[in-house]
């Protein structure tokens, strides 16, 4: 009650004016941070303005750079992208070619003492993507990519934003306008102020004054190391899979090996990590498989042990103030980067389209964070029931022995191989995972399989072998899958319950008529293909055949309309191409038309 009081409190305050307040043509806005929240904010929200007939001066506040490997240029993240938010972004027309990811991942492989199992992506397809936040580690040999804030800042950049190398030191208020003082300038007043700084910052703190009810969020201790192998021995002993380790050490919630150009990444979550339990976990017989024998633990390229938020923070709004990202919610122990593109999508339609009043924010972007924070609820309760399972031999061996049994089924029926898959790479939500977990069918075989484990005379189960697929290391970081020239991607007459997207190359449309094969058209990347799947459950109408190397990356379905629902806006781009699509089509029925008048004329004629 105490919290509900001083939340109806703070409103209130931070209300002083009440109403609406939306800006106007030429607003003046401030964003504080150029990670992934406040690039994802800038360039929404510039794009969502000139769909409104406006117009926004926005300046982007970012004292790291980039270009530079090590802390000059790291926000302190295991950087992985979620197969949701790259199939989102595909849709909005956003790509992360393959300078920007180092290693596109197609499946987890899933360690416990009892044994190892290999989770493939649905479809076999390279939908996930390990990148580098800045420009790399410490000890960066040579520049062969660009850092994943870099590409995301640039596009906010092409949109119009511009960026202020400088760090932000004081904020307060001037004629109930919020206004900021960099290190090397004077004050700046803005219509508004965004705050997408991490709860590493210590910048934070510059803005907690300026909003009563605000209360930072709780946190916990992660760490994160480098180690440079070169892209010959990443391939050989990681692929295009990512470790996931799920063992029996206390405070210890999972680890990771990631793969990433030539380094590999460790990166560990759980309650309060020190030295002794990063120790504990390298000279795990399980882990040491994993690494190659001249890895010495305390040799390491770079490490850091940043803070993550595992409890939403309160009141991250006041009148033309806003705070996005992890320094106000995002999801428990994943996805912190598709938490950035939902959090700050909504934050940009909020101010665009209703205003930058506490009760517009409230209204129109807080509930955001209240539906990730519920879900976190139920994630924290889905991870009390994992470290139950990690302390059990028994359990464990009953999820591996489900896992296994899984492989050979079809993927409706993978329920253990799918809750895995979605914890580790945040590609479902926990609301989603708790309830696969108790269907009846999920719960008789997972007790079954557990009960199996107890009986003396059971079958053991055989660690299994992991063998990488051997792909070109210069492809290594492209998403999607790649078709060859003259390759088919679908056919007429076909079903499907996805969406095609061309990331790069183009395709050749064709349609069989009376035997013969007619000519359509040719699409190019950023090109959506069979996009009707997503709406009606009709077959294709065309074949469509790459005509150059083509990279394709598939939307699903069921994905897509889940996102439709909480975003309608998602579906904005898909609605311009179809317009213009018609647009196009009309055009060529008006000149159909006029050349069978010319024809009739000259028919009369003669």
């Amino acid at each position: 009650m105490r919290n509900r009081d001083r939340f109806s409190a703070s409103l209130s305050n931070t209300s002083r004016r009440g109403g609406s307040k939306k800006p106007s043509n030429g607003a003046r806005i401030a964003v504080v941070g150029g990670g992934p929240s406040g690039s994802f904010f800038s360039y929404f929200l510039l794009d969502m303005a000139e769909r409104a007939g406006n117009k926004f001066h926005l300046d982007i506040y970012e004292p790291r750079d980039y270009l530079k490997p090590g802390p000059a240029g790291c926000n302190m993240c295991a950087g992985i992208v979620s197969e949701t938010l790259i199939q989102n972004l595909a849709t909005e027309g956003i790509d992360l070619p393959a300078s920007v990811v180092q290693r596109g991942i197609d499946s987890y492989i899933l360690h416990m003492d009892v044994g190892s199992v290999r989770i493939n992506t649905p479809l076999k397809e390279k939908r996930i993507g390990a990148v580098y936040r800045g420009a790399g580690p410490r000890d960066l040999k040579e520049f062969k990519f660009t850092g994943l804030d870099g590409h995301l800042l640039s596009l906010a950049v092409a949109r119009g934003a511009q960026v202020i190398n400088d760090r932000v030191v004081e904020a307060d208020w001037v004629d109930d306008r919020p206004r900021v003082r960099t290190r090397t300038s004077d004050w700046a007043v803005y219509d508004l102020v965004v705050v997408t700084i991490g709860v590493n910052s210590p910048a934070l703190k510059v803005f907690e004054d300026m909003c009563p009810g605000y209360r930072a969020p709780r946190t916990t201790k992660t760490h994160l190391r480098e180690y440079f192998l070169g892209a010959e021995r990443v391939e050989a002993i990681l692929g295009n899979a990512v470790q996931v380790f799920l063992l029996d050490i206390p405070d210890l919630e999972f680890g990771m090996l990631i793969p990433k150009g030539d380094y590999m990444t460790l990166c560990l979550l759980g309650e309060e990590i020190n030295k002794e339990m990063v120790r504990r976990f390298l000279e795990t017989p399980q882990v040491r498989a994993c690494l190659p024998p001249e890895i010495v633990s305390e040799k390491f390229s770079c490490n850091c042990s940043p803070r993550i938020n595992t409890r939403a923070a309160l009141q991250p709004y006041a009148d033309r103030l806003v705070f996005i990202g992890d320094c106000a919610s995002t999801r428990l122990f994943k996805d912190g980067i598709g938490s950035a593109y939902r959090t700050s999508k909504a934050a940009a339609a909020a101010v665009v389209f209703h205003g930058v009043s506490a009760q517009d924010l409230h209204d129109h972007y807080y509930k955001v964070c209240k539906r990730m924070d519920r879900d976190n609820a139920i994630g924290r309760l889905i991870f009390r029931v994992v470290s139950i399972v990690q302390k059990k031999k028994f359990a464990r061996e009953g999820v591996l022995r489900m896992i296994v049994d899984e492989q050979d089924m079809p993927g409706e029926k993978r329920r253990m191989s799918t809750v895995q898959w979605d914890m580790y790479t945040g590609s479902g939500s926990y609301r989603e995972i708790f309830l696969r977990t108790v269907h009846p069918v999920f719960l008789a075989r997972i007790i079954r399989d557990s009960l199996v484990s107890l009986w003396p005379w059971r079958k053991s189960i055989t660690n299994t072998e992991i063998d990488h697929e051997t792909v070109p290391t210069a492809a290594s970081g492209a998403l999607g899958r790649w078709f060859e020239p003259g390759e088919l991607i679908f056919r007429q007459g076909d079903s499907s319950d996805c969406m095609y997207v061309v990331m790069e190359g183009q395709v050749a449309l064709m349609q069989e008529r009376d035997g013969e094969d007619l000519f359509l058209g040719v699409r190019g990347a950023g090109e959506p293909l069979g996009d009707m799947a997503l709406f009606e459950r009709e077959v294709h109408s065309a074949t469509v055949q790459a005509l150059t190397r083509v990279r394709i990356l598939t939307v699903d379905r069921d994905n897509f309309t889940k996102r439709i629902h909480e975003d309608p806006s998602l579906a904005y781009r898909l609605f311009q191409i179809m317009s213009r699509r018609t647009r196009n089509l009309t055009d060529q029925v008006s000149l159909l038309n006029q050349e069978i008048d010319r024809l009739s004329e000259l028919l009369r004629d003669n």
